[in-house]
């Protein structure tokens, strides 16, 4: 199946491809906050959490892929409302999404960021694959 072009109507801003996240993908930020990763690219991410975050802030992210671990430093480029998830008391939880730049990433920590993109843009075995705006 062939991707979807990227619309000529909106301008891509993102400097390299991003992946959709495998389901797995975790993180926490200061060690106490829990983050889902939604997507990644080998300049940043995308995280769906229970708390705002303001843009410009960095925070420390440990985060989980399957088969890899990263630690690095990431500042948010920007967050909003985006949706809701039930709270198991009746309830529901507002949930924020945000999108966040890698700080000063180099090294081995670069190279495994690297490794899980490429996975995803190769079709590894359980990646979810390229995610393209249509």
């Amino acid at each position: 199946m062939e991707a979807a072009p990227i619309s000529s109507a909106r301008s891509e801003r993102r400097r390299s491809p991003r992946i959709a996240a495998d389901a797995a993908s975790r993180g926490h930020l200061k060690t106490t906050i829990p983050v889902t990763i939604l997507n990644l690219s080998v300049d940043g991410l995308l995280l769906e959490l229970k708390a705002p975050l303001r843009p410009r802030m960095t925070y420390d992210l440990s985060a989980h892929f399957p088969g890899s671990a990263v630690n690095a430093m990431i500042r948010i480029t920007r967050c909003r409302a985006g949706g809701y998830v039930e709270d198991g008391r009746g309830g529901r939880c507002l949930l924020f999404r945000a999108g966040a730049e890698f700080e000063g990433l180099a090294g081995p920590q670069r190279e495994n960021v690297k490794l899980v993109v490429e996975k995803g843009l190769n079709g590894g075995a359980g990646s979810p694959g390229i995610l393209q705006r249509g």
